[in-house]
Parts: structure tokens; C-alpha cells; sequence
């Protein structure tokens, strides 16, 4: 059930259709969401078509991840969850190794490498 829910919105907005985000140039499809992972247009990179995800994002100078939980994908205001990570960069990469243990590992080497910039 939550792989057809996943196709379906990625039908909706993908690489050739409409999505609010997408800036589109004549080499590559990006994406101006602040919460993807990569900036690229991609069904993997989407954190609107997928049901599980995590990213770092950077307010006030503190770093968070945030991580999407698909079983709160009922209520929106609760779908995200933001964890504070240490200034400490070893530790807060050791945060980062914890929380992601058993997710996909194109989302634990990307927060990684946003953590890194």
C-alpha cells in the first residue's frame, strides 16, 4: 500500500508534470524545496513523494534533522520530526548514524554531506 501511494504522487508531480518546486532547465529538473535532500528533481530525492525521509536543515545557526514518519502521515502538522543535533560536528554525526541506523543509505550519506557543508 504505501509503494502505490509513493507512484501515485510521484505520477502526479514527476519529472514531466507540474510541481511548485520544480525549476526546470534544458539539462536538468531541480527541486527549491528546502527540506531535498540533493536539489535535483528526482523520485528518490522527492520529500513530497516519499513516505519515509530525513534531512538536515539549518535555522538560527543550530542544525536539525528532520526525519518524515509515515505512520503520522495522517496528520500534517505531526509529520515531521525535528531532532536538535550537537554543534559538536563528530557528534552530532554520531547523532545522525544513530537515528538513520535502519533507513535506506542514500539518506544516510546525503544528510551526511548536507551536515558536511
Amino acid at each position: 500500500m504505501e509503494f502505490e501511494k509513493k507512484n501515485i504522487i510521484w505520477k502526479i508531480i514527476g519529472e514531466k508534470n507540474f510541481c511548485s518546486f520544480k525549476y526546470i532547465t534544458p539539462i536538468k529538473n531541480f527541486c527549491r524545496n528546502e527540506k531535498n535532500l540533493t536539489g535535483f528533481c528526482s523520485k528518490q530525492s522527492c520529500p513530497l513523494s516519499n513516505l519515509k525521509y530525513a534531512t538536515i536543515i539549518e535555522k538560527e545557526g543550530k542544525y536539525f534533522l528532520i526525519k518524515k514518519i509515515p505512520e503520522k502521515s495522517q496528520f500534517p502538522n505531526k509529520l515531521w520530526l525535528k531532532i536538535p543535533l550537537s554543534r559538536n560536528y563528530v557528534k552530532a554525526m554520531q547523532q545522525v548514524d544513530l537515528y538513520l541506523a535502519f533507513w535506506p543509505k542514500f539518506f544516510l550519506f546525503k544528510t551526511k554531506q548536507k551536515l558536511t557543508k
